[in-house]
């Protein structure tokens, strides 16, 4: 069996012109994109897309880390599950999840929710580097039809709730199957004598 988790390499996201030290910071006031993403001409006219056969590549995972305005969690996932991520599911992306870090009761270990703002990573797979690359990219990859518009109009809105943001790469392997909890049941046993 593969181990959970193997060794994960950082790839310096200034590698791809992103800052340094694997990060690539950016504030709504210095982005001329939704996003991430190139911006796209209000008035474009339609886009059919039709495309290639998958690329082969070396799997990359983004963790992606936004702050974002106080309260604005649900409205910011429920953008991102129901806007953004069909249209990045439908050009490849695949995503594994999007998390708000919480302080449970009673554990004192990690890092603390903040009271002014809340903190969330989004993690996304890609089949490749250029993939991610592709992906900041939309249109020319999935259209700009009412998905890409819905999407667009997602992103717009997470901008807007967004104080800043980064993102990271990880290269390594996914671990087969996945997590599971089976506690124990509430139950009394007795031992019986062999017959």
């Amino acid at each position: 069996m593969a181990p959970l988790v193997s060794a994960l390499t950082l790839i310096c996201a200034s590698a791809f012109g992103q800052g340094q030290a694997g990060q690539a910071e950016s504030k709504p006031q210095d982005r001329t994109f939704r996003g991430g993403l190139s911006p796209v001409k209000d008035q474009e006219p339609p886009r059919p897309v039709r495309n290639n056969v998958a690329q082969p590549g070396e799997e990359v995972v983004t963790l992606r880390y936004f702050k974002i305005k106080k309260g604005a969690f649900d409205q910011f996932l429920k953008a991102s599950v129901e806007g953004v991520w069909p249209y990045f599911e439908k050009i490849g992306a695949r995503i594994v999840g999007m998390w708000k870090i919480v302080t449970p009761e009673g554990v004192a270990d990690g890092p603390q929710a903040s009271k002014d703002y809340d903190e969330v990573y989004l993690m996304t797979r890609y089949a490749s580097v250029e993939h991610w690359r592709a992906t900041r990219e939309t249109a020319p990859h999935g259209g700009n039809g009412p998905d890409w518009e819905k999407c667009k109009a997602a992103l717009d809105l997470r901008q807007g709730l967004t104080i800043s943001s980064n993102v990271i790469f990880l290269k390594g392997q996914m671990a087969a199957g996945g997590p599971y909890f089976m506690p124990g049941l509430d139950e009394s046993y007795e031992k019986k004598a062999p017959k």
